[in-house]
Protein backbone atom coordinates (compact mmCIF):
# COMPACT_ATOMS: atom_id res chain seq x y z
CA UNK A 1 0.00 0.00 0.00
CA UNK A 2 1.99 2.99 -1.25
CA UNK A 3 1.40 6.21 0.70
CA UNK A 4 0.04 7.91 -2.42
CA UNK A 5 -2.74 5.33 -2.67
CA UNK A 6 -4.12 6.01 0.81
CA UNK A 7 -6.75 8.45 2.02
CA UNK A 8 -5.35 10.00 5.17
CA UNK A 9 -6.66 12.37 7.81
CA UNK A 10 -3.69 13.76 9.72
CA UNK A 11 -4.97 14.88 13.11
CA UNK A 12 -3.65 16.77 16.09
CA UNK A 13 -5.59 17.87 19.15
CA UNK A 14 -4.70 20.06 22.08
CA UNK A 15 -6.64 19.22 25.23
CA UNK A 16 -7.42 20.33 28.77
CA UNK A 17 -5.53 17.29 30.12
CA UNK A 18 -4.48 13.70 29.46
CA UNK A 19 -7.60 11.63 30.26
CA UNK A 20 -10.05 11.57 27.36
CA UNK A 21 -12.97 10.41 29.50
CA UNK A 22 -12.72 13.51 31.67
CA UNK A 23 -10.83 16.16 29.68
CA UNK A 24 -11.89 17.97 26.51
CA UNK A 25 -10.38 19.16 23.21
CA UNK A 26 -9.45 22.86 23.06
CA UNK A 27 -7.99 22.85 19.54
CA UNK A 28 -8.13 20.50 16.57
CA UNK A 29 -6.50 20.42 13.15
CA UNK A 30 -7.20 17.88 10.40
CA UNK A 31 -5.31 17.71 7.11
CA UNK A 32 -7.06 15.55 4.50
CA UNK A 33 -4.68 13.84 2.10
CA UNK A 34 -5.74 11.99 -1.05
CA UNK A 35 -3.45 10.55 -3.73
CA UNK A 36 -0.48 12.13 -1.96
CA UNK A 37 -1.99 15.64 -2.09
CA UNK A 38 -3.36 17.91 0.62
CA UNK A 39 -6.95 18.47 -0.54
CA UNK A 40 -8.64 19.94 2.54
CA UNK A 41 -7.77 21.40 5.91
CA UNK A 42 -9.76 22.27 9.00
CA UNK A 43 -8.41 23.93 12.13
CA UNK A 44 -10.18 25.63 15.00
CA UNK A 45 -10.04 26.41 18.68
CA UNK A 46 -12.84 24.73 20.63
CA UNK A 47 -14.67 25.88 23.73
CA UNK A 48 -14.19 22.97 26.20
CA UNK A 49 -16.99 24.35 28.38
CA UNK A 50 -14.62 24.48 31.34
CA UNK A 51 -11.51 26.43 32.32
CA UNK A 52 -8.05 25.26 31.33
CA UNK A 53 -5.16 25.00 33.77
CA UNK A 54 -2.12 27.31 33.85
CA UNK A 55 0.00 24.28 32.84
CA UNK A 56 -1.99 23.79 29.61
CA UNK A 57 -1.99 27.55 28.97
CA UNK A 58 1.82 27.59 29.24
CA UNK A 59 2.28 24.44 27.15
CA UNK A 60 0.05 25.47 24.25
CA UNK A 61 -0.06 29.25 24.52
CA UNK A 62 -3.87 28.93 24.37
CA UNK A 63 -5.48 31.08 27.08
CA UNK A 64 -8.92 30.77 28.61
CA UNK A 65 -9.85 34.13 27.06
CA UNK A 66 -8.92 32.76 23.58
CA UNK A 67 -11.66 30.15 23.94
CA UNK A 68 -14.48 32.46 25.01
CA UNK A 69 -15.86 32.92 21.49
CA UNK A 70 -14.67 29.57 20.06
CA UNK A 71 -17.28 27.06 18.83
CA UNK A 72 -18.08 24.00 20.93
CA UNK A 73 -17.35 20.55 19.53
CA UNK A 74 -21.10 20.11 19.00
CA UNK A 75 -21.17 23.15 16.70
CA UNK A 76 -18.44 21.83 14.37
CA UNK A 77 -18.90 18.06 14.74
CA UNK A 78 -20.37 17.64 11.24
CA UNK A 79 -17.44 19.42 9.58
CA UNK A 80 -14.96 17.36 11.58
CA UNK A 81 -16.78 14.11 10.78
CA UNK A 82 -16.88 14.95 7.06
CA UNK A 83 -13.14 15.65 6.80
CA UNK A 84 -12.32 12.44 8.71
CA UNK A 85 -14.84 10.20 6.97
CA UNK A 86 -13.37 7.34 4.95
CA UNK A 87 -9.77 8.18 5.80
CA UNK A 88 -7.09 6.46 7.85
CA UNK A 89 -6.69 8.40 11.11
CA UNK A 90 -3.03 9.53 11.36
CA UNK A 91 -1.56 11.05 14.51
CA UNK A 92 1.57 10.98 16.64
CA UNK A 93 0.66 8.72 19.54
CA UNK A 94 -2.59 8.10 17.68
CA UNK A 95 -4.25 6.38 20.64
CA UNK A 96 -4.31 9.73 22.50
CA UNK A 97 -5.83 11.88 19.73
CA UNK A 98 -8.22 9.13 18.60
CA UNK A 99 -9.53 8.52 22.13
CA UNK A 100 -10.31 12.23 22.56
CA UNK A 101 -12.14 12.49 19.24
CA UNK A 102 -14.04 9.26 19.88
CA UNK A 103 -15.15 10.56 23.30
CA UNK A 104 -16.23 13.91 21.84
CA UNK A 105 -18.26 12.18 19.13
CA UNK A 106 -19.80 9.79 21.67
CA UNK A 107 -20.97 12.75 23.78
CA UNK A 108 -22.84 13.89 20.65
CA UNK A 109 -24.14 10.36 19.99
CA UNK A 110 -22.11 10.08 16.78
CA UNK A 111 -20.46 6.74 16.03
CA UNK A 112 -16.95 7.30 14.69
CA UNK A 113 -14.38 4.58 14.01
CA UNK A 114 -11.34 4.51 11.75
CA UNK A 115 -8.18 2.60 11.00
CA UNK A 116 -5.31 4.26 12.84
CA UNK A 117 -1.75 4.92 11.72
CA UNK A 118 0.47 6.07 14.57
CA UNK A 119 3.48 8.01 13.28
CA UNK A 120 5.33 7.35 16.56
CA UNK A 121 5.00 3.59 15.98
CA UNK A 122 5.97 4.14 12.34
CA UNK A 123 9.15 5.92 13.44
CA UNK A 124 9.98 3.17 15.95
CA UNK A 125 9.43 0.48 13.30
CA UNK A 126 11.51 2.20 10.63
CA UNK A 127 14.27 3.56 12.86
CA UNK A 128 14.73 1.07 15.72
CA UNK A 129 18.28 2.35 16.33
CA UNK A 130 16.97 5.78 17.37
CA UNK A 131 16.30 6.24 21.10
CA UNK A 132 13.65 8.95 20.85
CA UNK A 133 10.58 9.07 18.65
CA UNK A 134 8.68 12.03 20.08
CA UNK A 135 7.69 14.86 17.77
CA UNK A 136 10.61 17.10 18.76
CA UNK A 137 13.07 14.29 17.91
CA UNK A 138 11.45 13.77 14.51
CA UNK A 139 11.54 17.51 13.79
CA UNK A 140 15.26 17.56 14.62
CA UNK A 141 16.16 14.30 12.85
CA UNK A 142 14.51 15.27 9.56
CA UNK A 143 15.16 19.02 9.63
CA UNK A 144 11.44 19.82 9.65
CA UNK A 145 10.41 23.41 10.28
CA UNK A 146 7.65 23.96 12.85
CA UNK A 147 6.76 27.54 13.66
CA UNK A 148 3.85 26.66 15.96
CA UNK A 149 4.86 23.72 18.18
CA UNK A 150 2.17 22.44 20.58
CA UNK A 151 -0.54 23.99 18.43
CA UNK A 152 -2.79 21.65 16.49
CA UNK A 153 -2.15 22.87 12.94
CA UNK A 154 1.59 23.25 13.50
CA UNK A 155 1.95 19.72 14.84
CA UNK A 156 -0.32 18.18 12.16
CA UNK A 157 1.79 19.91 9.48
CA UNK A 158 4.92 18.33 10.98
CA UNK A 159 3.37 14.89 10.51
CA UNK A 160 2.52 15.64 6.87
CA UNK A 161 6.13 16.79 6.32
CA UNK A 162 7.39 13.65 8.10
CA UNK A 163 5.38 11.34 5.82
CA UNK A 164 6.71 13.15 2.75
CA UNK A 165 10.29 12.81 4.06
CA UNK A 166 9.71 9.08 4.53
CA UNK A 167 8.65 8.74 0.88
CA UNK A 168 12.02 10.20 -0.13
CA UNK A 169 14.34 8.73 2.53
CA UNK A 170 12.97 5.22 3.11
CA UNK A 171 12.89 2.33 0.64
CA UNK A 172 9.34 1.99 -0.70
CA UNK A 173 9.10 -1.71 0.18
CA UNK A 174 10.27 -1.07 3.76
CA UNK A 175 7.77 1.76 4.17
CA UNK A 176 4.90 -0.36 2.85
CA UNK A 177 5.88 -3.24 5.14
CA UNK A 178 6.04 -0.97 8.21
CA UNK A 179 2.69 0.64 7.42
CA UNK A 180 1.03 -2.73 6.78
CA UNK A 181 2.30 -3.96 10.14
CA UNK A 182 0.83 -0.97 11.98
CA UNK A 183 -2.47 -0.96 10.06
CA UNK A 184 -2.95 -4.72 10.38
CA UNK A 185 -6.28 -5.44 11.97
CA UNK A 186 -6.15 -7.44 15.17
CA UNK A 187 -7.19 -11.02 14.58
CA UNK A 188 -9.06 -13.35 16.90
CA UNK A 189 -6.95 -16.06 18.54
CA UNK A 190 -7.29 -19.22 16.42
CA UNK A 191 -8.94 -21.20 19.25
CA UNK A 192 -11.79 -18.69 19.59
CA UNK A 193 -15.00 -19.27 17.68
CA UNK A 194 -16.05 -15.98 16.06
CA UNK A 195 -19.74 -16.84 16.58
CA UNK A 196 -19.22 -16.71 20.34
CA UNK A 197 -18.01 -13.10 20.28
Amino acid sequence: MPLNDLNLAIVDVETTGAASHYHRIIEIAVLRIQCGQLIDKFSTLLDPERTISPFIENLTGIRNKDLENAPTFCQVKDRIYDILDGAIFVAHNAKFDYSFLKEEFERERVNYTAERLCTMRLSKTLFPDQKKHNLDSIIERFGITCTDRHRAEGDASVLWDFLQKLKVNVDGADLRKAMSKILKKSALPPILDESLI
